[in-house]
């Protein structure tokens, strides 16, 4: 291997390491319920999210 073929792969997983611990932190946050709206476009602060027999 070259220099550069170590350089590229060294940045190439600095990228997807990123990208691991981004989607990690979404789900962990949505499985908590921490997470975005429900979709309706009010924010995390959605009034849907308390009613009862919805799930979100």
């Amino acid at each position: 291997m070259t220099t550069s073929t170590i350089i590229q792969t060294i940045i190439v997983l600095g990228i997807v390491a990123v990208a691991l611990v981004y989607v990690l932190r979404r789900v962990i946050k949505t499985t908590r319920g921490k997470g975005g709206d429900c979709g309706c476009g009010c924010g995390k602060n959605c009034h849907n999210k308390n009613k009862p027999g919805k799930e979100y």
